[in-house]
């Protein structure tokens, strides 16, 4: 299976078959060796017939009926390197139905996307998803504004304008008695949300607005106000496409967030009903990983929640978990990604749900070094270059597409499941490399043996030949013995 796989991908990569121009497709195959991506695994694995059926049924009726998707995670989603690079294909070969979720970042003093640029005015406060105990309700956005500033606003500009297109923002905030009035201006136009307005809305907590024109900038300002305790509360906003076609990719999460953020969210079933996901990405890891270097013991139960949680939104929602990449943090490799890759993929199968193995996908143990030389993965060996999210955003989109491929060409397949690989040498042998550095570097000259040594073992830890061992200590066999001292160089 693993072989046939592997050259069912080869032949879409290098054919084309779909329609994947990365800016780097004429030195993709070199990429490849350099980084040691395994193209066998750039697959969505089901465990079911029945979940790769909705899957394919989500995108084959794309055009006709609006696929939205939600893709949570943390700091390499809230930049939207990843999924930009995604969904620009996916908008080219299933269409384009908005640029989906947008949030005020500088109001939440964070960083934002690439795709437009987040200034405010007046004071604001936040909340985020990675915090333990948020003081402020949160959305499906996993950080959420408020202010009871009369001055306060912000606003989204776009580098390159939005096309002039039916539209509908959805802006999601709290409606009630202490929210004020506040104007939205795109442009010249200005559309103010008022208390008849909200009253007309009463018991939701969002508005509708149609734009049908060009879109460089979007403000929300503040109306002066004398309600006391006046409070406005934003989670968010959602601009698409008024006809319901094409694929809606909302990048969601906060970086910094571990998976259990996704439970954090106290407005995801309100807002969710709202926004209607088919198909939701739980994209998290490493910072489930980075500092202990071991898998939580709640872990499982936790995914498992969260995969209830969607599926109480929506019974035919279809859920992809996630590998994290390899990791290297205050001088070690992060042994547990290869734990954290094997419990995502024992609760997809548990769960029914698809499972992207992208820790093997993208090399596996001990490569993020490899990456950081090739340009790809920046000096803290945690997160990527941009250049190598948008490598990531590729694989992604090809895993899909690779995948609706394999399914159509073999329809009745039960499931589409790949062994994890098994890394136990690569550990041993960089860890005595890592050894060996620790020796080189302290200047150690000498050794004394112990029980169990072997000349070949000792030879091995400081990185020198069996044969340099036998010089420097007159050896004429590989006999040594307990408490004896060899000179290392």
């Amino acid at each position: 299976m693993k072989r046939r796989i592997g050259l069912i991908l080869v032949s879409l990569f290098l054919a084309g078959l779909f329609s994947v121009q990365a800016s780097y497709g004429q030195d993709s195959i070199p990429v490849i060796e350099r980084l040691k991506i395994d193209t066998t695994y750039a697959f969505l694995q089901y465990p079911s017939l029945a979940t790769a059926q909705k899957l394919t049924k989500l995108f084959s009726q794309a055009n006709e009926n609006r696929l939205v998707v939600f893709h949570f995670g943390a700091s390499h989603i809230q930049s939207e390197v990843v999924t930009t690079e995604a969904k620009a294909y996916l908008h080219e070969n299933f269409g384009d139905a908005g640029p989906g979720f947008l949030f005020p970042f500088s109001a939440a003093k964070t960083y934002g996307s690439i795709n437009y640029k987040t200034s405010h005015t007046g004071t604001w406060a936040s909340a985020k998803s990675f915090q333990p105990n948020p003081k402020i309700p949160l959305g499906v956005r996993g950080m959420t504004v408020e202010t009871r500033d009369p001055d306060a606003s912000f606003t989204l500009t776009f580098p390159s304008p939005l096309p002039k297109e039916e539209y509908e923002l959805l802006l999601f905030f709290d409606n009630n008695s202490q929210t004020p009035d506040f104007k939205l201006s795109v442009g010249e136009v200005d559309w103010v949300v008022d208390e008849a307005l909200r009253t007309a809305n009463a018991g939701k907590n969002y508005v509708r607005i149609p734009i049908t024109q060009e879109i460089a900038r979007l403000q929300v300002k503040m109306l002066p106000s004398e309600k006391a305790g006046m409070l406005f509360r934003f989670y968010g906003m959602s601009l698409e496409k008024k006809d319901k076609s094409g694929v809606l990719y909302h990048s969601l999460g906060v970086g910094g967030s571990p998976f259990e953020a996704i439970l954090n969210l106290e407005k995801l079933r309100e807002q969710s009903e709202i926004l209607l996901p088919d198909l939701v990405v739980l994209d998290y890891g490493t910072n489930n990983i980075l500092y202990e270097n071991k898998v939580a013991e709640n872990l499982p139960k936790n995914v498992s929640k969260a995969i209830s949680n969607f599926r109480t939104i929506n019974p035919e929602v279809v859920i992809v978990l996630t590998a994290t990449q390899d990791l290297f943090y205050k001088g070690r490799h992060i042994d547990a990604g290869i734990d954290f890759a094997r419990v995502m993929d024992s609760l997809a199968r548990v769960n029914e749900v698809l499972f992207w193995n992208y820790y093997d996908l993208s090399g596996g143990y001990g490569q993020i070094k490899n990456w950081e030389q090739a340009g790809y993965a920046q000096k803290d060996y945690i997160h990527l270059t941009s250049k190598g999210y948008r490598l990531k955003g590729y694989w992604w989109n090809a895993s899909i597409l690779n995948t609706l491929k394999f399914h159509g060409d073999h329809p009745s397949q039960e499931s589409l499941q790949l062994p994890l690989k098994n890394y136990d040498a690569l550990k041993e042998q960089l860890r005595l490399a890592s050894q060996a550095a620790q020796v080189s570097s302290s200047g150690r000259s000498s050794y004394k043996v112990k029980s169990g040594d072997t000349l070949s073992g000792i030879a091995a830890k400081f990185g020198v030949r069996v044969s340099t061992l036998k010089r420097l200590n007159n050896l004429r066999s590989d006999l040594i013995r307990i408490g004896q001292t060899l000179k290392i160089r």
